[in-house]
């Protein structure tokens, strides 16, 4: 697996953010999708010329992020790997030099494509994200990395290949501090799908660790929103996890776990239900979890 080096780091160069379209009916295009007006995007894509090559693999590009919105991942598919085809074409031309902003959307472009394949549940989902990582790491900046590298702990978890997830989650950890774009959140996600890939492989009190700091990295962002009660009901999730391992072993430390996990669910039940509907499916999650964690305490 890539890893950030310390030439990357100081390069003076790197892109910021994401890649952004100029055309003018590709900015509105993106925004009609954005805002989910499915008629207005169409007609904006329509509207893009297929020549130049640059122009047509935006125009596929927004083809297949519609299609994508609208759960049409085949057609999305389709039209994606025509928009790769066209940046690489584009990137590649020149005898002399690499386009290195049209490689960098082909990056982008592969990267929506793992999306597509995912939603199909297809493995090669991972190498269409792996080939975006490569370039990135070229050509992206340090968000578009963190953003792929987290899209491949979610393609090796899919495909349960739990110690190769943990690892790109690291990775993308040591990206998220380097983002420019809502680091704290960056390394709430990070950290929080590490202590998913941890307790997968059975290593309780490193998850715990890891669950910890993503609740951190939550209340750094934003301490005010919904994100930041969520992470104490991750975190006592974990913490439940790791009694549920140790619970024939060792009573004491099950016990003191449970009602640690059961303080954090306290904290939830206060904090998740002024967010409204946003929040339903978390209220019920924490009624659930607390009814287990006490009826685990119980049995003790």
């Amino acid at each position: 697996m890539s890893a950030v080096t310390s030439s990357d780091s100081q390069r003076t160069t790197r892109p910021t953010g994401h890649v952004r379209p100029t055309n003018e009916r590709a900015v509105l295009a993106l925004k009609a999708i954005h805002e989910s007006r499915w008629s207005d995007a169409q007609k904006h894509i329509a509207a893009i010329p297929e020549s130049p090559l640059g122009e047509y693999a935006w125009k596929m590009y927004l083809a297949g992020l519609l299609a994508g919105e609208r759960d049409e991942f085949p057609k999305s598919e389709t039209a994606l790997l025509a928009a790769a085809s066209a940046a690489f074409v584009v990137g590649f031309a020149d005898e002399k030099s690499v386009a290195a902003d049209a490689l960098r959307f082909g990056a982008a472009v592969l990267e929506k494509l793992g999306f597509a394949l995912r939603r199909q549940e297809r493995l090669d989902a991972y190498h269409a994200h792996l080939a975006a990582y490569r370039l990135r790491e070229e050509h992206g900046s340090f968000d578009e990395q963190w953003e792929t590298a987290m899209s491949l702990a979610v393609d090796c978890t899919v495909a349960r290949r739990d110690d190769e997830a943990q690892r790109w989650c690291r990775a993308a950890i040591g990206l998220a501090g380097e983002t420019s774009d809502q680091p704290f959140a960056k390394q709430a996600q990070s950290w929080g799908r590490l202590a998913a890939a941890l307790t997968s492989l059975g290593r309780h009190e490193e998850a715990v660790t890891s669950a910890r700091t993503a609740r951190e990295f939550w209340r750094k962002h934003d301490r005010s929103a919904v994100t930041a009660a969520r992470a104490d009901l991750d975190l006592a999730g974990v913490l439940m996890k790791h009694a549920e391992s140790v619970y024939e072993t060792d009573c004491a430390q099950a016990k003191k776990l449970l009602n640690e996990a059961l303080a954090f669910l306290a904290t939830a039940a206060d904090e998740l239900p002024p967010f409204g509907p946003e929040a339903v499916a978390d209220v019920r999650r924490c009624t659930e979890q607390t009814d287990f964690a006490r009826r685990l305490l119980d049995s003790l």
